[in-house]
């Protein structure tokens, strides 16, 4: 399987941290990725409210491309890049005089676009179980963890395709795989407020404290995630979040790959922790059996 890797703006830009130990993991899972060459921006929100045939040309150029390079998949960790990938390959496969539009533009064919995925949906299969139990080099049993996949991985599900769209399970899956402690909690398809981080922030607080509301009460140590997005909006603002709450608040938000890639023993400077607002290591050297290597 030849896997292309799309990494968006996001991953290189501020969540490097997820970018390194995405790439990390997969090293160590001998998972072999390529980058997707001339890559652009999906288009997010702006290139839609330009025009719809912008909104789709923008992330189906980069389909086109992994076409024309020969992958059989391609990998978009951003949730919210892998839904505008999605979105637009449905809307050209169920529209054929839409398709041609678009290709025109693209001056690229579509006729054989590969999926894209989100490495959720590779590593959760089941043929990487046994992979994942037999590289695991650190106990992290003692972890208690809430798994938030946000609005994107699996909804809507016509688009998606993914998981259980109001129930997912892949990310819970992975991480009981090395032991770490998921619980379960009502919020995990909720909304983290997402770009009204930039013009309402008010509203992402109230929808971020409802989440860390729902988090402590389940007894979670930390909140896991797979979205940049998401990530910036739960560990950046907890300050404000706190305020909102009336009660201290300092809980770690990692990404998947941080906590999968700890387990699997991946050097610490691949993991980003150093990176994050809420310092994650202390909660990782606490509930760490097998002694972490920190940088001072």
């Amino acid at each position: 399987m030849k896997y292309g890797y799309y990494p968006g703006c996001s991953l290189e830009g501020i969540s490097t941290e997820y970018d390194e130990s995405m790439r990390a993991l997969f090293a160590q899972l001998e998972v072999t990725i390529e980058d997707l060459p001339d890559w652009i921006c999906c288009g997010t929100l702006a290139a839609p409210s330009i025009s719809h045939l912008l909104g789709l040309a923008t992330p189906l150029w980069n389909v086109a491309r992994a076409q024309q390079t020969g992958y059989d998949q391609l990998i978009a960790p951003c949730s919210a890049c892998l839904y505008h990938f999605k979105r637009a390959a449905k809307q050209v496969a169920e529209d054929p005089a839409l398709r041609a539009e678009v290709e025109a533009v693209l001056e690229l064919p579509l006729d054989a676009a590969p999926p894209t995925i989100h490495p959720l949906e590779l590593l959760s299969a089941d043929g990487f179980e046994a992979r994942i139990r037999q590289s695991i080099q650190r106990d992290l049993s003692g972890l208690k963890v809430v798994c938030y996949y946000g609005c994107h991985i699996s909804r809507p599900a016509s688009v998606m395709q993914f998981d259980d769209p109001e129930n997912p399970q892949s990310m819970d899956r992975l991480l009981d795989w090395v032991g770490v402690q998921t619980l379960d909690w009502p919020r995990k398809v909720d909304c983290c407020g997402a770009h009204f981080s930039m013009i309402k922030p008010d509203i992402v607080i109230d929808l971020c404290r409802r989440l860390f509301e729902s988090a402590l009460e389940a007894g979670a140590d930390a909140i896991v995630v797979a979205c940049p997005m998401c990530h910036a909006n739960l560990d950046t603002r907890q300050e404000a979040i706190a305020a909102n709450m009336g009660q201290p608040l300092n809980m770690p938000v990692l990404y998947f790959s941080q906590v999968l890639g700890c387990a699997l023993g991946l050097p610490d400077e691949k993991l980003g922790f150093k990176r994050h607002i809420v310092d994650p290591v202390p909660l990782m050297l606490k509930k760490c059996n097998q002694r972490m290597k920190v940088e001072v």
